[in-house]
């Protein structure tokens, strides 16, 4: 699992992150994580597995969304119970890239911030 376990102003628009995939390097297992968002369904898996995990994703604002496992997610990784719900919050940085924050609502003191890229289809 990659772990998004992840201020903006207000006037930020993050609509070209809402669906799509994108990419992040791992800061503990310097693994890159591919994390595809599809309406209210994200995915994630590391570049070089095949093992995917999905979550239930909720926008509560324009920047800022939640996730939660999937019950096909808590089979495969029953820890991930334990985190709660975690939050991330969005800022845009570039047409093609943001950084999140993320929060685990069961673990007050974590917080952690990646730099992401956009995966665009090649042509």
């Amino acid at each position: 699992m990659c772990g998004s376990f992840y201020s903006y102003s207000q006037a930020a628009d993050c609509s070209e992150f809402k669906d799509g995939t994108f990419k992040f390097t791992d800061p503990g297992s310097k693994k890159v994580c591919i994390i595809t968002r599809d309406g209210d369904t994200q995915t994630e898996r590391m570049e070089d597995s095949q093992e995917t995990y999905t979550f239930d994703l909720k926008w509560i604002d324009e920047c800022t969304y939640t996730i939660n496992p999937t019950s096909s997610t808590v089979q495969k990784r029953k820890e991930v119970l334990r985190l709660g719900t975690m939050t991330v919050k969005i800022v845009p940085d570039s047409d093609s890239t943001y950084t999140q924050t993320v929060h685990v609502a069961n673990s007050p003191k974590y917080k952690r911030r990646d730099k992401v890229l956009v995966v665009r289809d090649k042509k």
